[in-house]
């Protein structure tokens, strides 16, 4: 009886043991073979959840310092370009107005003055030279005299020092002239506006007028006005006071991993799904690929030269136009996003290959 069961016995034993050598070896490269087929036909599509809603932001910065005395719109409300949004306390800018135009008013008198002066100086030398004339006349009749005999030494020694101090005041007359035409900057024929210190006083004028429009702020575009300040707080000069955001020009801001980029073109078409929105789908374009990493726009870029380096997957930020529907629900800036890019008829294999570059 054992003679006759010990074939079949041992041809059951050689069935499974091929069987436990196809479970050992052919089903987990079956499996290996699957899942390397899968993979490398996948990589079409490239997604990445680091992406939010964008829109053109301004953030508005006072020009002058003050104390806000109105808010003219309440928190997140529409404005239109040109809006009063702020209206500040102009106390001290009126007052600087004020001091800037009498100093104006007081330099156009001094250039007045000095032209009149300059007028004055001329007939003063007029008059000088006259007098010079007459009493180098003097001093040569004295003189003859003084050849014949008919006068003392005494009486034209007096004669050419007259004759001396007149030329002297002159001169000094002269000068003066050329003093006061050098203030009013060698040309005294121009219009009283036209001189240096009146041009001076007119620009402080105009800065102090600006800077009390300035306590006047204005919307620089329509949209949505957010962080408003409070009245009777403090504005200062390059710090935002508010900020306007567009309610129009959306788009989607992502940052793939560069090793995802390699397919991503401009004008390829992107699904996009917002996390507010879990029933609502938008679709894109691929708009633009920046040109440098998000780690370059940084505060502190990397130093990779260091003797420290670790290799980092490096962002590259995308650029995607958001295309809208009537029925879109509402979005908002920072908003986020999970974006998907159909970059086109390529696969992995295709980067193992080399093929379709």
């Amino acid at each position: 009886m054992d003679d006759v069961t010990r074939p079949e016995a041992l041809v059951e034993v050689d069935k499974t043991s091929w069987t436990r050598r196809l479970l050992l070896w052919g089903l987990p490269l079956v499996v290996v073979v699957v899942g390397v087929y899968f993979y490398g036909s996948a990589g079409r599509f490239v997604s990445t959840d680091n992406a939010y809603v964008q829109q053109d932001r301004v953030d508005v910065v006072p020009q002058v310092s003050a104390n806000v005395l109105e808010v003219g719109v309440a928190e997140n409300t529409h404005v239109a370009a040109g809006q009063p949004i702020l209206k500040l306390d102009d106390s001290m800018y009126r007052i600087a107005v004020a001091a800037a135009d009498s100093k104006l008013t007081a330099a156009r008198a001094d250039v007045e003055t000095m032209k009149a002066a300059y007028v004055e100086k001329n007939g003063e030398i007029a008059v000088a030279r006259r007098a010079a004339e007459l009493t180098m006349r003097d001093y040569k009749r004295q003189e003859e005299l003084a050849e014949r005999k008919l006068i003392s030494a005494s009486a034209l020694d007096a004669a050419d020092k007259t004759l001396e101090f007149s030329n002297g005041a002159t001169h000094v007359l002269t000068l003066q002239l050329a003093q006061t035409a050098a203030r009013l900057g060698g040309n005294p024929n121009l219009p009283t506006d036209s001189y240096p210190s009146v041009q001076a006083a007119l620009a402080e004028l105009e800065r102090a007028r600006l800077d009390l429009e300035h306590t006047g702020i204005r919307a620089p575009q329509a949209g949505i006005a957010s962080h408003l300040p409070k009245v009777g707080g403090r504005v200062e000069i390059g710090r935002p006071a508010f900020a306007i955001v567009t309610d129009k020009s959306l788009w989607v801001e992502a940052n793939f991993k560069e090793t995802d980029l390699e397919w991503v073109r401009p004008g390829q078409p992107v699904t996009i799904d917002v996390d507010t929105y879990a029933q609502h789908r938008w679709h894109g374009t691929v708009q633009s690929i920046a040109q440098a990493t998000g780690a370059q726009f940084s505060l502190l870029p990397a130093q990779n030269a260091s003797g420290n380096w670790v290799k980092v997957v490096q962002r590259i930020p995308v650029r995607i136009a958001l295309e809208q529907r009537s029925d879109d629900p509402p979005l908002r800036d920072g908003m986020s996003v999970t974006v998907d890019i159909d970059s086109g008829p390529h696969t992995r294999f295709d980067r193992w290959f080399g093929r379709g570059r």
